[in-house]
């Protein structure tokens, strides 16, 4: 057994439900007792940001729905994986600590780099960089780079020393050297003078990985990449803040001091709820995509009033379906407010260029440009099926047509991902409810590919042999790298699917089993399409469900305790299917060996890649990671 990404996430995940879920349970009061089977699935369902909910949430005292409140945000997407960044950063700063304290004349030269990196390029910059690779030679003994590499000895940027993020010792000086034409033609995946935060003029291959670099060179990028690293560990609270204090301010500040949406809310259903609270609520709800609400009708009362749904559904679209289309909009425009040539600058710049080095969620240029076009076309399309479909349906049609309209527009936001719903699921027509069971199902497959496919080490996770950059030439380039990213793209989703159906067939297969009486006696809102909606909700993490006639909590409610047990491991495992292959190099931390093997297989020698493959297999093997002839994809 061997901890990786995969096992510690779910640990995570595990663990915080039981804790909570004992509190939960423990605080229930004489006016309402909590079951713990009702603990645990609310539980595992606000942790896993899913949203169904066994009772109605007005039932819980304060305090409950406070620990509901805390449980989406520590289970949130951009939560958790900004601690892996501030993980990643305290491991390689201790890395660089380790080193100095070896080496004392290594102190000066980690002093002068913020000095170096904050000075424009220029003639002078260049020959101090000189003096500085010259104390560095003196300091380790290493004789100068010579320019005349060897081949079978160059490694990529990727080449680990120090668990894969080197450290940066070597001061990266900013001077302004071109390539010749001719070398610009032959690299495609930049342009001169691009990386003014290097000393030199990179070569790239299609996924941005650097090509022969000296070691000097790649100790440079180290630095760089370090100082990245530090400022995405302010960029992304930042961002993360901004969206759920405005929605807060502005959903709570509006329920609290307009009269009509205070009135709604207070009288809307038993126990005088709070409108400051539901405000609160609602925002992080949203943000986290989470749809749990404490209103039971969740946003119907609402189905006039524009600006909550438009300030719920941007905090939705920030917080999941575009978050890393608008983080990478936020360190653009950062990139153009902040003066060039200084520390800051050039951060940006490397996450621009280099965006999946450093973080899971950000994605290179053409990447996002495709991710957003998909995202708004399938929320184009629920929203055009919307209209068409429930033509014959009077509680849709009876509301008007403006109306309509927007509400359409906001259930195709949130039957997605956050479970938020304009029109009750029973109101619909059968076939949008069929359309929103593949629609749940297929929620998070753009940002699967995407994240997966910008993987740097994605052809050897898949197994795959074709590089690009080595194997097509000339005008065969672009041929070739499409054929690539085509056959690479169907290969995720073939081992997507392979991943989720037999989990969701078996469940819904081990729930029809159990609740076989209720299905037989035609208990209200009891048949087999039902349950599976309700499955996919749960795998999708989506929180949408038929629910039962005579009340407003989910058809899990009325579920046997084993049902809800294993619909608890449904939305574990739909919560986990989003995470990266165990062998992305975003989530190893300094010190971690495996960084330093997955790096040896761009060496050029094939015979050596082939013998590191077989030991990153074993390494990782019976973890998300696994080939193509590796089995399943199981922690």
């Amino acid at each position: 057994f061997r901890l990786n990404f995969y096992r510690c996430h779910l640990g995570y995940f595990i663990i915080t439900i039981l804790v909570t879920s004992a509190i939960l349970w423990g605080a229930s009061n004489n006016a309402f007792r909590l079951s713990y089977p009702d603990a645990l699935f609310l539980a595992a369902s606000a942790m896993t940001t899913t949203g169904l909910n066994t009772i109605n949430l007005n039932d819980l005292n304060g305090y409950q729905q406070s620990i509901l409140f805390v449980l989406m945000i520590l289970g949130d997407l951009s939560i958790v994986s900004i601690s892996v960044v501030v993980v990643r950063r305290i491991f390689f700063r201790r890395r660089i600590d380790e080193w100095t304290h070896k080496h004392p004349a290594a102190q000066n030269i980690l002093k002068r780099i913020d000095e170096e990196l904050a000075e424009k390029a220029s003639a002078s910059n260049y020959l101090r960089h000189r003096t500085t690779r010259t104390d560095h030679a003196r300091l380790t003994g290493d004789q100068p780079t010579d320019l005349h590499r060897n081949p079978r000895t160059t490694r990529t940027s990727h080449l680990s020393r120090f668990g894969g993020i080197p450290a940066p010792w070597e001061t990266a000086i900013f001077s302004g050297l071109f390539q010749r034409p001719s070398d610009w033609a032959k690299n495609r995946h930049t342009r001169p003078g691009s990386h003014t935060y290097l000393s030199f003029e990179p070569i790239l291959d299609r996924k941005a990985r650097f090509r022969n670099v000296s070691h000097q060179e790649y100790e440079e990028l180290g630095g760089v990449e370090y100082r990245a690293l530090r400022l995405l560990c302010w960029i992304l609270p930042f961002y993360t803040a901004f969206w759920i204090f405005l929605s807060m301010l502005l959903l709570a500040v509006y329920a609290s001091t307009y009269g009509p949406v205070a009135e709604t809310i207070r009288t809307t259903q038993p126990g005088n709820l709070s409108p400051g609270w539901w405000g609160v609520f609602a925002s992080v709800s949203s943000y986290t995509n989470c749809g749990l609400d404490l209103i039971n009708a969740s946003m119907i009362p609402f189905t006039n009033n524009w600006l909550i749904l438009i300030v719920a559904g941007g905090a939705i679209a920030a917080g999941n379906t575009f978050y890393p289309i608008f983080l990478r909009i936020f360190i653009w425009t950062l990139s153009k407010c902040i003066p060039k040539n200084t520390q800051i600058h050039h951060s940006l710049s490397f996450l621009l260029h280099h965006p999946r080095r450093c973080y899971l969620w950000l994605f290179d240029r053409k990447t996002t440009w495709i991710l957003a076009a998909v995202q708004i076309g399938l929320i184009c399309g629920e929203w055009f099926l919307f209209e068409i479909l429930n033509i014959n349906q009077t509680a849709v049609w009876a509301i008007p047509p403006g109306t309509r309209t927007m509400d359409g527009l906001f259930q195709s936001f949130g039957t997605r991902s956050s479970g938020y719903y304009m029109v009750s699921m029973s109101s619909i027509s059968p076939s949008l409810q069929l359309v929103y069971t593949v629609v749940m199902y297929l929620s998070v497959f753009p940002l699967i590919v995407s994240m997966r496919s910008t993987n740097v080490y994605e052809e050897r996770s898949l197994g795959l042999e074709v590089d690009v950059y080595e194997h097509n030439g000339g005008g065969d380039d672009d041929k070739g790298e499409r054929q690539d990213q085509s056959g690479s793209t169907g290969l995720h989703i073939r081992n997507q699917l392979a991943y989720d159906l037999w989990w969701i067939i078996l469940s819904w297969f081990l729930i029809c089993v159990i609740e076989e009486p209720q299905l037989n006696g035609s208990a209200p809102g009891y048949n087999n399409f039902t349950i599976l909606f309700e499955v996919v909700s749960a795998y999708g993490n989506c929180g949408l469900t038929l629910g039962v006639p005579y009340d407003s909590y989910s058809l899990s409610g009325t579920f046997h305790t084993l049902s809800k047990l294993i619909l608890i491991s449904v939305m574990l495992r739909g919560r986990h299917r989003i995470l990266p292959m165990a062998i992305d190099r975003s989530i190893l931390i300094p010190g971690q060996g495996l960084m330093e093997e997955m790096d040896r297989h761009y060496s050029p020698d094939l015979r050596e890649q082939q013998e590191i493959e077989k030991k990153v297999r074993a390494a990782q093997g019976g973890s998300q990671a696994e080939g193509p002839g590796g089995g399943a994809q199981d922690p």
